[in-house]
């Protein structure tokens, strides 16, 4: 409400301390002839003089500066509603708001407690089997290196040891064979020249022809194995040896492979295992965190109340029975501990108001309920337009607590801008209108004179006059002019 006189808030303004008049009588006869009309018991006030407080006064919404929205946390809308506390009950950090029915998810929680188990004991079966594989695989591939091992040592035995005996023995068997040879052919050439002497017989000698072809068979022979032996046999046992030990050392390699593959494929099985595990242990704790979210308790204090929300296709505060969806709020608790009013403050005004100033609240509720405030913040820009002029958001903060005040409710602020020290003040009702002349009606004598004056600040209820009163004058606060008859003349 402004806080500058105008021609409505004088005519309409609120009621002066006044002299009440059970009726009225005129002597005079003319509309224009006001001197001459004598009232009976009028109602007068004095114009008084002293200091004035200049305020504006407007109506606001008294709102907490601070309000919890709540909300289920439940998925989708599985938030079915089993209790509801009381609309406008008042209550503390930790009270149970709002119960949601647990059933699915005490459902949910006993199937994925089931399923751990089973996920558990498949695990741990996963762990038997991937120990038993790399057990064997440890034997299996112990096993062949053992066979390597035993290779490498035949290998050197045969390289070593085995074969160069053969061969020192396949020479040693051909050096006989060759001093045998020698033997016989010297024994023969000896038996002949004793044939021919005649010291020997015929027999002895063909015996010993017999014998250095027999010498001569075995030195072939020996030569014949000899050969063999080196140049063929103990290459080939050799190159057989190294190929066995090959073999082996590959078929190590193959195992280890082979091993590998199956620890590979039972590490993965443990992994998926491990991993379901996990997903299901996860899914049991979101699980039991979702029943614990079936019971809202108030984060702060405050009292309740309903929003009114989309509930199966109607806009309405919610009821017992109701599901909600997932983060749409329904329930307000705001903190009533910090109250504000927002006020819209029009801009003829606006330059007036300054941060810190002091202001009154009522609320219409309780009109003897005085509250006190101060101006907050000044909006920079005009929130709208209403038929009048543009108005400015303006945010006063009230300092007093009320358990009996409510957000929504409609309250009247008084913001003092000013004092004015000796000034003349009249009621509002005191001040009419000759056209755009604003005028008093002295009251003299029993009759009402016209007299000109300048107004300036109003508070609703008195208006300061500038200029045409000095004060302690008796005024009429009603239109002569009216009684007389008709219309004011404008």
């Amino acid at each position: 409400m402004a806080i500058t006189a105008s021609k409505s808030n004088v005519v309409k303004g609120g009621i002066a301390l006044l002299v009440v008049y059970a009726g009225f009588s005129f002597l005079g006869s003319g509309k224009e002839d006001i001197e001459d009309a004598v009232f009976q018991e009028p109602v007068v006030a004095r114009a008084d003089q002293g200091s004035f407080d200049i305020s504006i006064i407007e109506s606001g919404i008294l709102n907490a500066r601070r309000s919890v929205t709540l909300a289920s946390d439940l998925p989708s809308n599985r938030a079915k509603i089993i209790f509801l506390r009381q609309e406008g009950a008042t209550v503390k950090p930790g009270e149970v708001i709002v119960k949601f029915d647990p059933a699915p998810f005490a459902e949910d929680i006993e199937k994925l407690s089931a399923e751990i188990s089973d996920a558990s004991a498949a695990l741990a079966q996963a762990e038997e089997e991937l120990q038993l594989t790399i057990q064997q695989g440890r034997a299996s591939t112990e096993s062949m290196l053992h066979n390597v091992e035993v290779a490498q040592l035949k290998h050197k035995n045969l390289t070593q040891a085995e074969l160069p005996l053969r061969l020192t023995k396949s020479k040693n068997d051909l050096q006989a064979a060759e001093q045998n040879y020698r033997l016989a052919k010297k024994k023969a050439k000896s038996m002949k020249e004793l044939l021919e002497q005649g010291f020997t017989k015929r027999r002895e000698y063909e015996q010993a022809k017999a014998a250095i072809s027999k010498a001569i068979a075995e030195l072939s022979l020996a030569k014949q194995q000899e050969k063999l032996l080196r140049e063929m046999i103990a290459p080939g046992e050799i190159r057989q040896s190294e190929l066995k030990l090959v073999e082996l050392k590959r078929k190590v390699a193959e195992q280890k492979k082979v091993n590998q593959h199956k620890l590979a494929l039972k590490n993965a099985a443990m992994i998926r295992l491990d991993h379901r595990y996990d997903l299901l242990k996860k899914s049991l704790l979101s699980a039991k965190a979702l029943l614990d979210k079936t019971i809202i308790k108030a984060p702060v204090p405050g009292f309740v109340v309903y929003k009114t929300v989309s509930v199966q296709g109607e806009m309405r505060k919610v009821q017992v029975g109701d599901s909600v969806w997932q983060h749409n709020g329904f329930i307000v608790l705001p903190d009533m501990s910090e109250i504000i009013t927002d006020l819209k403050v029009r801009e003829t005004d606006i330059a007036q108001l300054e941060v810190g100033q002091t202001a009154s609240i009522r609320p219409q509720a309780y009109p003897n309920l005085l509250l006190t405030g101060r101006v907050e913040t000044i909006g920079t820009l005009a929130s709208g337009k209403d038929e009048e002029m543009p108005r400015f958001l303006v945010r006063v903060a009230i300092n007093d607590v009320d358990s009996r005040l409510r957000p929504g409710m409609t309250a009247r602020t008084r913001i003092q801008t000013a004092k004015l020290e000796d000034v003349v003040r009249v009621p509002v009702e005191a001040v009419f209108y000759s056209g755009d002349q604003a005028v008093s009606f002295l009251w003299k004598m029993n009759k009402a004179e016209a007299i000109a004056i300048e107004i300036g600040p109003s508070d609703g209820q008195f208006v300061v006059v500038t200029k045409g009163l000095s004060g302690g004058e008796k005024l009429l606060l009603h239109d002569p002019r009216k009684v007389l008859g008709g219309e004011p003349a404008s």
